[in-house]
């Protein structure tokens, strides 16, 4: 059960912080999941304005500890907004929400940075 559960977060996670997170609940409905996982899943699949807005506010939340958390992103986004919001999705939808404060989301940002294509 510990490495469904393992599975579990990270597909929410991943759904949280995908294009189109409904799709992503309901791609995990067909997989094999213990009975328990998988009435939390369906659940999820069929609450697709709740899950829409919970993805946007992980994004809201991720996107305000970053401006809060480092003046690079800051700079970066009062400099060049549209560039920067580019940049914000590419690396929300690469980086696990693993960061429980800005500081920790701006380490997460700046190894993120360290390997992507985006320009500050």
């Amino acid at each position: 059960m510990r490495d469904a559960l393992r599975r579990f977060d990270r597909l929410v996670a991943d759904a949280l912080t995908a294009p189109d997170p409904v799709a992503v609940f309901r791609g995990a409905a067909a997989e094999e999941w213990p009975p328990d996982l998988r009435g939390a899943i369906a659940a999820a699949a069929a609450a697709e304005d709740g899950v829409r807005l919970t993805a946007l506010l992980v994004a809201k939340l991720r996107f305000e500890r970053l401006i809060h958390g480092s003046r690079r992103a800051g700079e970066w986004f009062r400099r060049d907004a549209a560039g920067f919001a580019d940049a914000f999705r590419g690396y929300h939808g690469a980086v696990p929400p693993t960061a429980t404060d800005p500081r920790g989301e701006a380490a997460l940002f700046e190894r993120w940075l360290e390997g992507s294509e985006a320009r500050t």
